[in-house]
């Protein structure tokens, strides 16, 4: 990983690389420390006659203009759109790569941009606010001329001591006046790769379907266990059997205990059968009650999904 050098002078003009080389002690009277003086390439911003501009002295912007999220030609500010007042705040225009004079001592004239600022703020009446930053539609989409926010920076937190809501359709109306007929979710995406999106799952109806599943599964069991039971009782009926005959050679009478046994036995699978098929149709409505989308406690959002 590059390293950054607290004294870098590139872009810098070439008055302040004189003064670091000619004044003795130079790099102590401006060592920034303590928040202190520092000298450093200050980006010359592209300033467009609509826009109010507030800067500092290393490279610290609050730009009050219209929707531009690059060149004074981008954006609805660049279309000359009315209703696309903007709020643009940018520490370290341009990042690493930020010049305020080239090797010629010419002055750089710099553009906001999304891909080389280093943090942004960006506020927007009106706005394409994911094809300015190229963010994929994933499933709530990518909604044009719109007011939009975009927080972007290496590292971005949220922080709440209290807590913190992400919450979609409060309002009957957008910001441009139409109707808001449709109900868009939240999107939690990793790597701006929105192919491989799932639903969220909702956690207490899973841990409902997960319990039925549980109970249906306990049934089958003591349905099984049923079972065996009565088959370890017919091979004892079987093993235990014996026959009445009146005469060597001639047919013998059935088994008074063995066919006791079977009726017993058969009596009971009767039983199992409506017992099992009971138990086959509470499966087919769990599946369906908690497995697909039209049913009343699907496991899944409707709305919101991550990857």
């Amino acid at each position: 990983m590059a390293k950054i050098r607290a004294d870098i002078k590139d872009g810098a003009p070439e008055n302040v690389r004189k003064q670091s080389q000619e004044i003795d002690d130079y790099f102590v009277q401006n060592s920034g420390l303590f928040n202190t003086h520092l000298p450093e390439a200050n980006p010359v911003y592209n300033r467009t006659p609509s826009e109010k501009v507030i800067q500092a002295a290393n490279n610290q912007f609050i730009i009050m203009g219209r929707d531009r999220p690059r060149g004074a030609d981008s954006g609805y500010g660049g279309r000359g759109n009315t209703h696309a007042g903007c709020i643009d705040i940018i520490a370290g225009m341009s990042g690493m790569m930020c010049r305020e004079v080239n090797s010629d001592e010419q002055t750089v004239y710099t553009d906001k941009s999304p891909e080389l600022d280093a943090a942004r703020i960006y506020i927007s009446q009106r706005t394409d606010i994911d094809d300015n930053f190229h963010l994929t539609p994933g499933r709530v989409g990518s909604p044009k001329t719109r007011s939009g926010i975009a927080i972007k920076a290496d590292g971005v937190r949220i922080i709440a001591r209290d807590g913190i809501k992400l919450v979609t359709g409060t309002d009957t109306y957008n910001s441009q006046g139409v109707k808001v007929n449709i109900r868009s979710g939240i999107d939690l995406i990793a790597g701006n790769e929105d192919t491989t999106l799932q639903p969220l799952v909702k956690g207490e109806n899973m841990v409902k379907a997960m319990a039925a599943q549980t109970d249906l599964v306990m049934q089958l069991n003591g349905l099984c266990l049923t079972l065996v039971k009565s088959y370890i009782q017919l091979l004892l009926n079987l093993a235990v059997h014996v026959h009445v005959s009146t005469a060597p050679g001639t047919p013998v009478s059935p088994s008074p205990d063995l066919a006791t046994g079977i009726l017993s036995q058969v009596s009971t699978l009767v039983t199992m059968i409506t017992d099992l098929q009971a138990n086959q149709m509470n499966s087919v409505m769990l599946k369906g009650n908690y497995l697909f989308p039209a049913g009343e406690s699907y496991i899944n959002s409707t709305y919101n999904t991550t990857n």
